[in-house]
């Protein structure tokens, strides 16, 4: 009985460390973004979108359409392999930043690119707000 009691409670704390493991910070945000469009799962990299005056379905068309044209460009480049965080500049209250990164291509290449994120109800999001 032990043993089974053991292994549960060992379980629970497997599984609440995995649930919380995601990188609820600036470069986070950026790096989940980025390993969506990496997968051409572009509806999720979406969902870190935020903007004040919300997204229309024709704003997530477009950012969509957005997406397969970069999409087109990685791979022309022999593929996104992934970015380096140069920078984060936060906010003086902590509720926005800019994060600096490096592109990295598969053909060795590399390019700068950046990303405002905004705090929104704890959760860090890419700002799309125009």
């Amino acid at each position: 009985m032990k043993k089974i009691l053991f292994v549960l409670s060992l379980a629970f704390i497997v599984l609440a460390f995995v649930s919380c493991s995601s990188d609820n910070s600036p470069e986070g945000v950026v790096k989940e973004f980025i390993s969506y469009l990496q997968n051409e799962k572009y509806e999720k990299a979406i969902d870190l979108f935020y903007s004040e005056k919300g997204l229309t379905e024709k704003d997530r068309q477009g950012y969509t359409e957005i997406f397969k044209k970069w999409s087109t460009q990685f791979k022309e480049m022999g593929g996104l392999e992934g970015i380096d965080i140069t920078n984060v500049d936060m906010s003086e209250d902590g509720e926005s930043a800019k994060v600096e990164f490096l592109y990295k291509y598969g053909d060795g290449s590399s390019k700068k690119g950046s990303s405002k994120v905004v705090k929104v109800d704890g959760k860090w999001m890419i700002d799309a707000t125009k």
